[in-house]
């Protein structure tokens, strides 16, 4: 059956928010996505390590720019970011070139959605700073955020990687940013230093998804399988993985991923992906069952009356087939699932006739 896969929106992948001095990588979480494999994950947030404030006079010990930037810092920890900004001003003034406190005014700028005021203050860090690697990742997320800005984050990352050249969430930020380029052997070659320095499922799973946005599928596969033997109980991971192993043509990979999901969390999505791969491995029986475990789950989800149908045609069953496909048609409403359904509706009806 050609019609075996669902439509899919383009997928992204963005590298993800960890901690100051910590070891950035990609968060294994993905949103869900319905029918599509869409879903973005967010650039690096760097979060902050300090004390809040206790309200006493006793800080002013430490002199005025510093206990102006610990100040900041703590009111940063408590996502108090406007009360942030004045402290860090403060900082500024007593020391205009403080890489640390133009780092954290970009933060709390980025925090209240002044991502113009949040690149100028980035920008000042790595000027009085260029080993600041925390201002190079967050300033380069901002360009990778949409609209990106590719080649604008490739030179910001490229200037970083001079400073750290070990350093894996650099070399995995370079490997997406050319990735949204289409430049996957540059990517490739970002994604497999990424590896080499720290060999993580979120890495294989970005290196996974960049290939399989470049329809480099037996590639992707390869990265995608790696990452879901890695990935732990992660339902939204999991079946993500699952729904570009499928149309990968990886299928006994893509029903053992949703083996998984439906163990941990049932959906009737699930199950019509999983048999949508059972079909193609030339399980029909098992794909059936699938497909009717999903409404089960959902009577009303159209994709399963949908594909339970074309199962009943692919057995020579029509009158099983036109029940299932007017169901379908009658749930799926004006989506492509319940026009193709309606189709052959139309269609079946006129050869019973």
């Amino acid at each position: 059956m050609n019609e075996m896969w669902f439509s899919r929106a383009a997928w992204a992948m963005k590298p993800a928010a960890q901690q100051v001095m910590a070891v950035v990588a990609l968060a294994a979480s993905v949103a869900a996505c319905a029918l599509s494999c869409g879903g973005a994950q967010e650039p690096p947030r760097e979060q902050l390590f300090a004390d809040p404030p206790d309200g006493s006079d006793e800080a002013t010990s430490k002199g005025a720019s510093s206990t102006a930037l610990d100040r900041g810092i703590a009111y940063i920890k408590n996502e108090k970011y406007e009360e942030a900004k004045q402290h860090l001003l403060q900082a500024i003034e007593h020391e205009p070139g403080s890489a640390e406190a133009h780092y954290y005014l970009g933060l709390a700028r980025e925090k209240t959605n002044d991502r113009a005021g949040a690149e100028a203050s980035y920008k000042k860090a790595l000027a009085s700073d260029p080993k600041l690697e925390a201002a190079a990742l967050n300033l380069a997320a901002l360009y990778l955020d949409e609209p990106p800005r590719p080649d604008e984050a490739i030179a910001v990352l490229s200037k970083a990687i001079e400073q750290a050249p070990g350093r894996a969430a650099l070399h995995q930020n370079l490997g997406y940013a050319y990735g949204l380029k289409r430049d996957v052997p540059n990517a490739s070659k970002h994604y497999e230093a990424a590896l080499k320095a720290e060999d993580t499922a979120a890495t294989r799973f970005a290196y996974g998804a960049m290939l399989f946005e470049a329809k480099e599928l037996d590639r992707a596969a390869a990265e995608l399988k790696k990452a879901l033997a890695a990935t732990g109980d992660d339902v939204a991971t999991i079946a993500t993985i699952g729904r570009m192993l499928g149309p990968a043509k990886a299928y006994a990979d893509c029903v053992a991923a949703f083996d998984r999901a439906i163990k941990l969390k049932p959906e009737a999505e699930f199950h019509v992906r999983r048999g949508t791969c059972r079909h193609e491995l030339g399980d029909e029986p098992g794909a059936r069952a699938d497909y009717q475990a999903a409404i089960k789950v959902d009577p009303r989800f159209a994709a399963a009356h949908y594909y339970l149908g074309l199962s009943f045609l692919a057995e020579h069953k029509p009158q099983s087939a036109l029940a299932a496909l007017t169901e379908a048609g009658k749930h799926g409403g004006d989506t492509e699932i319940g026009k193709r359904a309606r189709a052959k509706v139309k269609e079946l009806s006129s050869r019973i006739k």
